[in-house]
């Protein structure tokens, strides 16, 4: 047994990342199938839509693969994790969480096209380095600016005010030397300690707050992967930077270059690591007519709600009421929410606010 686990450095990497994809998906079973309470939001029409029978042989399928991969990481068992997975957020892009397509980003970088356990292992720091440093660099906004110094004027008011402004203003390039400090071998472990510790106060925070459970597996994971595999292990700004192989290529343009464009609003929010940076919006159907709500199906109607004589659904609260996760936080999303609720009346009457 001792002798498996020193030739196969990577299987508790894998053990890990199976638990990090199981647990959410067992918090949160209800966004994968396609019967359900809330609109499936396909990428584009004509996709098959799975009934309840195939949508079970397709989560068996998909577990049954990730398990026998854990032991067994060849191909032939990672290619179906990955196709299944985009298939399923191809389907319905709300299934498009960090939780769950990051381990999925992991599996890619695990899968042995030939026994090559270096390049995975850089392939698994590509999306780690990628992963902190535009989740910094995401929230160098003002909108983010403004609501993090509301939550310390809120919450430590006695801190200096210039103390409270410094830090605010400084969170983003922080998060984002997290990342690069993971690049240098001799800032390496310096990184791996603040990325640690940045995660434990947003834990506290969530477990204070009573929310945000299914991010812990995530979470857990990256952290174990970093110590494990990177701590006090020699891997050189050369290992990382080498990119020859097919497979390092396409995570590096994942990971490294295309949450770049996110910028300029060609590439979405989410996949590009812009993580709690106020960029992404969330949105309200708000009814012009509000007599003809009584026209919405229950299952819909269930979700209005009234302020100031104004009718509207918060589709997130929707959403996380139905299948336990938020809209994916696009236009092209919430445009698609609307048609479908507009589908239920006999005359357009809604408009999309954004807060």
């Amino acid at each position: 047994m001792k002798s498996f686990f020193k030739r196969d450095e990577l299987f508790f990497v894998r053990l890990f990342a199976f638990l990090a994809f199981l647990i959410p998906f067992i918090l949160l079973p209800k966004v994968w199938f396609s019967k359900r309470m809330f609109p499936m939001i396909p990428l584009f029409e004509g996709i098959p839509v799975p009934n309840f029978m195939v949508d079970l042989v397709l989560i068996v399928s998909f577990f049954a693969f990730f398990f026998v991969f854990v032991f067994k990481p060849y191909w032939r068992l990672g290619i179906p994790i990955v196709l299944i997975y985009i298939y399923w957020a191809l389907l319905d892009q709300n299934r498009l969480q960090p939780f769950y397509f990051e381990i999925v980003f992991m599996v890619f970088a695990l899968i042995e096209f030939r026994n090559n356990p270096a390049l995975s292992k850089q392939c698994i720091l590509l999306i780690l380095v990628g992963t902190y440093f535009w989740s910094g660099l995401h929230k160098c906004n003002m909108a983010f600016f403004e609501i993090w110094g509301n939550g310390l004027n809120k919450r430590i008011p006695f801190v200096p005010l210039w103390a409270r402004q410094s830090f605010t203003y400084a969170v983003p390039f922080l998060e984002a030397s997290f990342g690069v400090f993971l690049i240098f071998t001799k800032t390496r472990k310096w990184g791996i300690w603040l990325i640690t510790i940045m995660h434990a106060m947003i834990l506290t925070t969530f477990t204070i707050g009573g929310y945000g459970y299914a991010v812990f597996p995530l979470t857990l994971f990256n952290v174990f992967t970093l110590f494990y595999l990177f701590y006090n292990k020699e891997f050189s700004i050369n290992d990382l930077i080498r990119i020859r192989k097919p497979k390092a290529i396409i995570l590096f343009l994942i990971a490294i270059v295309f949450p770049f464009f996110n910028f300029f609003g060609f590439y979405d929010h989410i996949l590009g690591f812009s993580y709690f940076s106020a960029k992404p919006k969330y949105c309200r159907i708000h009814f012009a007519k509000t007599e003809k709500i009584n026209d919405l199906p229950d299952h819909i109607r269930i979700n209005v709600r009234e302020f100031n004589e104004e009718y509207y659904i918060d589709l997130n609260e929707w959403a996380g009421r139905t299948i336990g996760v938020m809209v994916y936080p696009e236009d092209r999303v919430y445009q698609k929410i609307q048609e479908h609720v507009n589908s239920y009346l006999e005359t357009s009457n809604s408009h999309l606010e954004y807060y």
